[in-house]
């Protein structure tokens, strides 16, 4: 019996896509070596507005995200300049928690949300740009996030909020702590410990001996009873 052969009328396209993804892929992993080897020429060669939307790193970071945690201000600015950023991606909570004032400012004026957290996290789930901020003690980047309208109410997965994570009271956190206070924040709102900031500022005061925290939270909210904390 004759062999039949059936032509197959995808076999153009399908051949088409096979080349687009070896393409993709190629390209993807150029950009991310050219970022990792501190060659900034090449990386913006590769940096087309399509590759800094679709590329995908290892652990599926986007090529802006990658210059951010490699420390590569100019290169991440150049980045965001070209409109490297979308919903979702985690940059700006990789550069808040980096103290990268000037790409948290960029990524703002694009239009970035002032509190979308970071992508995808397990570990730290639902901490945003700000709650960064406050945790690393990078006050100009804390003020700057306040400005725009950062939420100081939003709770982290395992119950933070931005004024818990001032509870070491040191001298950057308290005056984190002065800043946060004058957007009205809910001082009575407790973490996954069951302790709010009004119970650490009284236990601070009584077991230390340190009334600073204390003082803050009465000056902003007169009249707090931190008995019934």
């Amino acid at each position: 019996m004759a062999r039949v052969i059936l032509d197959d009328p995808y076999r153009g396209s399908k051949l088409w896509y096979r080349i687009s993804i070896a393409l993709r892929r190629s390209l993807r992993g150029r950009i991310f070596a050219a970022i990792e080897r501190g060659d900034d020429a090449k990386a913006l060669q590769l940096a087309t507005p399509r590759n800094l939307l679709k590329s995908v790193g290892e652990f599926g970071q986007s090529p802006l995200v990658a210059a951010i945690a490699a420390g590569r201000s100019n290169l991440a600015l150049e980045f965001v300049s070209r409109g490297g950023f979308y919903a979702g991606d985690g940059a700006l909570a990789h550069a808040a928690m980096r103290g990268n004032l000037e790409v948290v400012e960029a990524l703002l004026k694009g239009g970035k949300s002032p509190d979308e957290p970071l992508r995808d996290a397990d570990l730290n789930a639902g901490y945003t740009p700000l709650m960064w901020a406050v945790n690393r003690r990078y006050l100009p980047i804390v003020r700057l996030l306040l400005t725009a309208g950062a939420n100081v109410d939003a709770v982290a997965g395992d119950g933070s909020t931005a004024v818990i994570l001032t509870a070491n009271a040191g001298s950057e956190s308290l005056e984190a702590l002065d800043m946060l206070c004058a957007y009205r924040p809910d001082i009575h709102k407790k973490d996954w410990r069951g302790r709010s900031v009004v119970r650490e500022a009284r236990d601070r005061e009584k077991n230390s001996g340190k009334p600073q925290m204390r003082e803050i939270l009465e000056r902003h909210f007169p009249g707090t009873d931190f008995e019934l904390a």
